[in-house]
């Protein structure tokens, strides 16, 4: 389903926004309701410090599948190491770096040959499942010289810079991915845009997809049930936190805007791990510089952290400028789904997929462009019963509305 074709790159055209579209079916054999029967499960990862990672292996662990994972590492010197993942095996495949492709395919190809030392455990897996187009090849191909039958699940969480180029390298990269699309049993996604604004239209796919949001799993949430506070004290100075991976350059300069123009009406708070391809701790250090009402907690873990980061915390920023028009657009992140099981509202862009389902489910605002100016006005003019009465909505969301309780046992059923 797609909306008006507009002005686009390349094949990479801009889409009007669209209601999602249904999950096409795939032939199973029994309803999706029943639990996924036991299988075994060859997870692909990126790298096996990444908490979404973890999220999914856990996941299929709770399904009640086994899974070995094949996973790269990544040198991020400092910073609070994410748990492994909690897998009945790990096959390390080696140190990879982020965005330099150049530099990854010879790094990929020794993963290939260290994934194939495991190839019993590759023809005995039943599904095999693979984070990104360059893990894809790497599984596909180990997969195939191992001489396994198992079906291929393809996900996708952003739609990378490289995919939307209009040169060489982001041709080559979509015929690539529409190669491995044909070869793939199911294609998962964590936002309907995804399949509207790029899948369809741009890689012409019409195979079978399935949505897995990056909400908050539900066998994880013990962990941090008896500690969330979900209560807020309505009044300011109003609290606003950007948790997560902190790589949006803009985001810090609006905020520091905002900082600046409202004083100590509002505070703004930062935690997690700093992208220093995108921000360096240098610009970090010069924006707080003088702004005694913006503090930095660093990297927590997630989501074992997430009470005490979220405690007090008002809104939760959930905005993103990074590919902006494309993948900034389209995506769901996941300050939508923590900040709403925390407690804290959310502030988004308007005419982007988050902004828009913030404000169809009533879970925050959206604000139009100059994102500053919108804030600040919005901030100024807040009354406690308007933050309350928006904030006694939240509270009264199902927390299926924040809480996988069994998205991956659905997916899994579906190749059964």
């Amino acid at each position: 389903m797609t909306g008006p074709r507009a002005e686009g790159l390349d094949g990479v055209a801009a889409f009007a926004p669209t209601a999602a579209a249904p999950t096409p079916a795939l032939p199973v054999s029994a309803s999706a309701s029943r639990a996924a029967r036991r299988g075994r499960v060859a997870f692909f990862g990126h790298d096996r410090a990444e908490p979404t990672v973890r999220k999914r292996v856990d996941a299929i662990r709770d399904a009640g599948w086994s899974v070995v994972v094949y996973a790269f590492e990544r040198d991020r010197p400092g910073g609070v190491a994410a748990e492994a993942p909690a897998a009945d095996d790990i096959v390390p495949l080696g140190l990879t770096v982020d965005r330099n492709y150049a530099r990854r395919l010879p790094r990929l190809a020794v993963g290939i040959v260290r994934a194939l030392r495991r190839r019993r455990d590759l023809r005995a897996a039943d599904v095999i499942y693979v984070r990104n187009l360059d893990m894809a090849l790497v599984a596909w191909t180990a997969a195939r010289l191992a001489g396994s039958r198992a079906r291929l699940v393809y996900e996708v969480l952003d739609i990378q810079r490289l995919m939307v180029r209009p040169d060489a390298p982001g041709r080559i990269a979509r015929a690539v991915e529409r190669w491995l699309l044909d070869r793939s049993d199911l294609l998962v996604v964590s936002a309907p845009d995804f399949i509207d604004r790029y899948f369809r239209p741009v890689q012409g796919f019409a195979g079978a997809w399935h949505l897995l949001e990056n909400k908050v799993m539900g066998h994880r949430l013990g962990e941090v049930a008896t500690r969330l506070d979900r209560t807020r004290t309505a009044e300011p100075p109003w609290v606003i936190g950007w948790f997560g991976t902190l790589r949006c350059r803009r985001s810090l300069t609006i905020l520091a805007a905002i900082a600046d123009a409202l004083g100590d009406s509002v505070r703004i708070v930062l935690a997690g791990r700093l992208s220093e391809e995108d921000i360096s701790p240098r610009t970090l250090a010069d924006t707080l510089d003088g702004r005694p009402n913006m503090s930095f907690r660093g990297a927590y873990a997630n989501p074992r952290d997430l009470p005490e980061i979220y405690s007090g915390i008002h809104f939760s920023w959930a905005v993103d400028y990074l590919d902006d028009g494309l993948n900034s657009d389209w995506l769901l992140p996941n300050r939508l789904y923590e900040g709403g099981l925390c407690g804290a509202l959310t502030l988004a862009r308007a005419a982007t997929a988050t902004g828009r389902y913030a404000v169809a489910e009533r879970l925050g605002w959206a604000f139009p462009e100059p994102l500053a100016e919108s804030v600040t006005a919005f901030l100024r003019t807040l009354t406690p019963a308007a933050y309350a009465e928006q904030h006694a909505g939240l509270l009264a969301r199902d927390l299926a509305t924040f809480v996988d309780v069994g998205g991956m046992r659905e997916l899994l059923v579906r190749l059964d």
